[in-house]
C-alpha cells in the first residue's frame, strides 16, 4: 500500500514537472543568431589555457556594493563593433536570465548561473544547445563572462570568450574577447 502511495506520488510530481518544462522556454537556441554569426568569424580551436571553474562568492566577506544583482542594457563588441544587444537580469540567488535583440521565434530567452569574485568582480556561465539549418541538435554553446562594475554601480565592462562543442563534448570552435558594455536599468520616472 505504502510503495502504491509513493509511486503515485512520484507519477504527479513527474507529471507536473514534465507541464512545467512545457511552459518554460528553452535555452536550447537561445542564442542561436549569434552563433550563425560567430561562425562567420575565424574561429581559434586551441583550448583556452585557464579552464579552472570560477571561484565561490566570497563567503562572509560583505561583498556586495557596488554589486550585480539587478537588469542591465548590455551591448556586446566583437571588433569594436555592436555585435548583439540585450537586457539582461542577474539575480541575487546567483542565476542569470536574458533576451536579446531577436527574433522571439528563434528563441532568443537564455539563463545562465554566476559568483561574485572580487570586490566589484564577477564570472557568469552562460550555456546553450547548438542547432544545425534543420533544427537538429549538433553541440553545445558555452559563454564564459568576466565584469567589473564602475564604482556607482551604473554600468559595467567586461569580456566573453564563447566555446562551441559537437555531441560528444569535443571543442570545435572557440572565439574570444568579445567586449561587453553595460548600464543598469533603473526605476527613473
Amino acid at each position: 500500500m505504502l510503495v502504491n502511495k509513493i509511486r503515485v506520488r512520484l507519477l504527479v510530481v513527474l507529471a507536473a514537472v514534465a507541464c512545467c518544462n512545457l511552459l518554460v522556454p528553452s535555452a536550447a537556441a537561445c542564442d542561436r543568431n549569434k552563433l550563425a554569426m560567430l561562425s562567420n568569424r575565424t574561429s581559434n580551436t586551441q583550448p583556452a589555457h585557464n579552464t579552472a571553474p570560477p571561484s565561490k562568492i566570497l563567503a562572509g566577506s560583505g561583498l556586495s556594493k557596488p554589486g550585480m544583482v539587478g537588469l542591465w542594457s548590455v551591448t556586446d563588441y566583437v571588433d569594436g563593433q555592436p555585435f548583439a544587444s540585450y537586457f539582461d537580469t542577474w539575480n541575487a540567488d546567483g542565476n542569470e536570465f536574458f533576451i536579446d535583440n531577436e527574433n522571439p521565434a528563434d528563441d532568443n530567452v537564455c539563463q545562465g548561473t554566476w559568483v561574485q569574485t572580487n570586490i566589484n568582480s564577477y564570472k557568469l556561465k552562460h550555456v546553450s544547445f547548438t542547432f544545425d539549418d534543420s533544427g537538429n541538435q549538433n553541440g553545445t554553446a558555452v559563454f564564459h563572462d568576466v565584469v567589473t562594475v564602475s564604482a556607482d554601480g551604473n554600468s559595467f565592462t567586461g569580456t566573453e570568450n564563447v566555446y562551441l562543442y559537437d555531441l560528444g563534448g569535443n571543442l570545435v570552435a572557440q572565439y574570444i574577447g568579445d567586449q561587453l558594455q553595460a548600464t543598469r536599468i533603473k526605476v527613473d520616472f
